[in-house]
């Protein structure tokens, strides 16, 4: 008779190889960067702004009455992941954070409509 520890393993062994499976389904060759929207392996292409503003708040949300997350400079690259009204919700790469930033303080991308 086995012991329920024993079947635990199995259990855990087998659902590491699907994890496994499932991630090498996912391979450089399959990932489309232009494939959005269809589930599966595709990545979303961030388009880059570029800060205009001298010195500029980013912020927690889509608005000064959120609170202040750090600061960028003119001439600072920014890649969007988003966006509401006047604000673009961006991934600030030197930082690796996540924030908001006012969008007539940036060029070099459209603002959400």
């Amino acid at each position: 008779m086995r012991r329920m520890c024993d079947s635990g393993k199995i259990c855990f062994f087998i659902s590491l190889m699907l994890m496994i499976l499932m991630i090498l389904s996912c391979s450089k060759t399959d990932v489309s960067l232009h494939d959005q929207g269809t589930g599966g392996c595709s990545i979303p292409e961030w388009q880059q702004l570029i800060v205009s503003g001298s010195i500029v708040n980013l912020r927690a949300g889509p608005g000064t009455e959120y609170a202040t997350l750090g600061q960028v400079e003119s001439g600072d690259t920014l890649q969007i992941t988003g966006g509401l009204d006047d604000w673009f919700r961006v991934y600030v790469p030197n930082l690796s954070l996540f924030a908001w930033i006012y969008g007539p303080l940036t060029f070099g991308a459209e603002l959400p409509h």
